[in-house]
C-alpha cells in the first residue's frame, strides 16, 4: 500500500490531465456549431447565383462594363481566359478591346452546379452554350465550361476567380480568326 502523501500527489497530478483529456474527447465528438443547414446553403446559393445571372445577362446584352461591376477588383483576384491568368485590369481591358467587334452574343447556361463552401464562399461550374457573332466573321456556335468562385464582400457578392474552358479550342480559334482573301 502506498503512503497517503504519494497517493494524493498522484491524484493532484493526474486529475487535471484526466479532466483536460475528457473535455477534449467530449468536444471532438460533438457536431460543429458552424455547420450550415441545407436550407441555409440553398439561401446562400440562391443569393450568390443572382450575381452570376446578372453577369451573364449583361454579357448577353453586350454591356460588359456593367457585368464587370460584379467582379472583385482586388489584387488577389484572378481570371483565366485563353490559358492566361488575368488581373481585373487585364480583364477590363480585354472586354473594352473586343466589345466594339461583337455584333451579337448569347450565352445559355445548360445546368447550374453550385457548391456552398461557407456562408461567404460559393463555387460554380456551369456548362454554357455560346452563340457569338463578331464583325466580318460568320456566327460561331460552341460550348464552354465557366467556373467561378464567388465571395461575399462588404459591398455584396463578387467574383474573385473565374475560368473559361472551351470544349474545342482549335475550333474556336479557327472560327473566330478573321481570314483575309488575297
Amino acid at each position: 500500500m502506498m503512503p497517503i502523501d504519494l497517493k494524493q500527489l498522484l491524484m493532484r497530478r493526474f486529475t487535471p490531465i484526466l479532466i483536460i483529456t475528457m473535455s477534449f474527447l467530449s468536444q471532438s465528438c460533438q457536431e460543429p456549431k458552424n455547420q450550415l443547414t441545407e436550407v441555409q446553403k440553398q439561401k446562400i446559393a440562391d443569393s450568390a447565383s443572382e450575381v452570376v445571372k446578372k453577369v451573364f445577362e449583361y454579357s448577353n446584352n453586350m454591356d460588359f462594363e456593367k457585368g464587370l461591376n460584379h467582379y472583385s477588383k482586388t489584387s488577389k483576384s484572378y481570371f483565366i481566359n485563353d490559358g492566361m491568368i488575368h488581373s481585373f485590369a487585364d480583364l477590363q481591358k480585354a472586354y473594352r478591346e473586343i466589345g466594339p467587334a461583337v455584333e451579337g452574343l448569347h450565352n445559355t447556361i445548360e445546368s447550374w452546379n453550385v457548391q456552398v463552401l461557407s456562408k461567404d464562399l460559393v463555387t460554380f461550374t456551369l456548362p454554357v452554350k455560346l452563340e457569338l457573332k463578331l464583325k466580318g466573321i460568320p456566327e460561331y456556335h460552341g460550348q464552354l465550361v465557366w467556373t467561378a468562385t464567388v465571395q461575399k464582400q462588404i459591398d455584396g457578392w463578387k467574383i474573385v476567380q473565374s475560368h473559361e474552358s472551351w470544349l474545342n479550342c482549335a475550333e474556336v480559334a479557327s472560327a473566330l480568326t478573321p481570314t483575309h482573301d488575297k
